[in-house]
């Protein structure tokens, strides 16, 4: 703990995970639209499963983004 301010370091690597966390949803929600647009211009042949992959990747990021609320 820095005496004068009364910052723990604790708390301040707790904020960048959450800020990091919180980048990934943004991430996330990027690899979303960008599946998006690619598969309303291309058809490839398994659309549906990337659209499964990139759902379940951004419900994965907000999951582990709530957990680290709890738990952090």
């Amino acid at each position: 703990m820095i005496p004068l301010l009364g910052i723990s370091v604790w708390s301040i690597a707790k904020g960048f995970i959450l800020v990091f966390f919180l980048l990934y949803i943004v991430f996330s929600f990027v690899i979303v639209r960008q599946i998006q647009l690619m598969t309303d211009n291309l058809e490839v042949g398994f659309e549906t499963q990337l659209k499964i992959l990139s759902y379940l990747n951004l419900a994965f990021a907000i999951l582990v983004f709530l957990a680290a609320l709890i738990v952090l």
